[in-house]
């Protein structure tokens, strides 16, 4: 059984880490040279999202830096495709499924449909 200590520890941190909340999960790899927080949020903002929780930690084997960032938009795609526009690596993302709309979804269907002529 769990100290009644440890159980305040792990409801901080996730109130800290805003775990609770509903939003997307998103991890950078990059140079630590290459970091540039300003960036990534105007990137984040760009989409109309803001960044809740941002934590960064070096990969000693690779010298890289990870960059996780929890957004407040529960459908990242756009800010994902802005990462990917401005060379950031895109490692891991996390978000609710099922977010395609019905535009997005007609879209995609006429596409598939264009390369099967």
């Amino acid at each position: 059984m769990l100290s009644k200590e440890i159980l305040i520890l792990v409801e901080k941190f996730a109130e800290i880490t805003n775990a609770d909340s509903n939003g997307a999960l998103i991890a950078l790899e990059l140079n630590p040279q290459d970091y540039d927080l300003s960036n990534i949020a105007r990137l984040v903002e760009s989409n109309n999202c803001k960044i809740l929780s941002l934590f960064s930690h070096p990969i000693k084997e690779t010298g890289k830096l990870v960059v996780m960032m929890k957004i407040d938009s529960e459908d990242a795609s756009a800010v994902l495709r802005s990462f990917e526009r401005f060379n950031y690596s895109v490692i891991y993302h996390f978000q609710k499924q099922g977010l395609t709309n019905d535009v997005q979804r007609e879209r995609l269907d006429e596409l598939m449909y264009y390369l099967q002529m």
